[in-house]
């Protein structure tokens, strides 16, 4: 599917997903697409229960560690007014659990007209496994009226058991209400193709374009030929899957 032209407009991607369905893995693959092309991108870790993006990638804004919603909040609206006021995207990190998006889509009901009425797109993507629980944080958002100005679900064909097709595997996904609604109002369903040597660049902390150009990382060796051809194989899959919405990238 091809989703709406927001060519020449900034974005504000906000990429949710609950602990498990491979959010971090997709935000990381677009924080490094979105760097290598030399675009300009603030980025932010507001994941508390896993900072992994923010140890991946270098300059990933993290709020300071507190126990209140409130200042998660706070720093995330400042954030957000820095984007609109320095003309920057910006790439948030949301977890599943975390209320600071739906906080602020409260406080403020206009907040997409407000940056759509500065030249921005406001983007949501949601990851997803084959269990209708990952549904839960877009289900709350559709509840509060949060309507971006495009959305996305990301189906993560790695949470599929061994043996499954797409078709199989996220039947009861593509039939639920709350995906029915988002693809009803625009929403375009975008699957991820599993990465069969994760493990081997999650040992040595590798960016993805790092690990197929054979550096070692934190380990002595880089990842032998086969696995390096499995992660150049990875990232091509992933430019012809997200190809119907590259415009809604940084």
């Amino acid at each position: 599917m091809t989703g709406i032209d927001l060519s020449g407009r900034h974005k504000v991607i906000f990429w949710v997903g609950r602990g498990k369905t491979g959010k971090t893995t997709g935000i990381r693959w677009l924080a490094e697409k979105t760097l290598m092309n030399g675009t300009p991108l603030l980025m932010a870790d507001l994941d508390t229960t896993n900072d992994t993006f923010s140890r991946y990638i270098d300059k990933v804004a993290r709020p300071p560690e507190t126990a209140d919603p409130s200042l998660s909040l706070k720093w995330l609206d400042r954030l957000l007014q820095h984007s609109l006021a320095q003309k920057i995207s910006a790439l948030v990190d949301l977890g599943g659990g975390d209320t600071t998006l739906r906080r602020l889509a409260v406080e403020l009901p206009d907040l997409v007209a407000l940056f759509e009425a500065q030249s921005f797109a406001v983007v949501l993507f949601h990851t997803v496994g084959p269990q209708e629980e990952d549904l839960s944080p877009l289900a709350t958002l559709q509840r509060l009226g949060f309507k971006p100005t495009a959305s996305s679900i990301i189906l993560n064909e790695a949470m599929m058991d061994v043996g499954e097709t797409r078709d199989t595997g996220f039947a009861r996904i593509l039939r639920h209400s709350v995906v029915r609604q988002a693809i009803g109002e625009g929403a375009v369903p975008v699957f991820m193709p599993k990465l069969f040597a994760a493990q081997q660049v999650e040992i040595r902390r590798l960016k993805f374009h790092d690990a197929v150009a054979g550096k070692t990382g934190r380990a002595d060796t880089p990842l032998g030929p086969f696995d390096r051809a499995r992660v150049r194989l990875w990232l091509e899959a992933m430019d012809s899957n997200f190809a119907g919405i590259s415009s809604w990238l940084p």
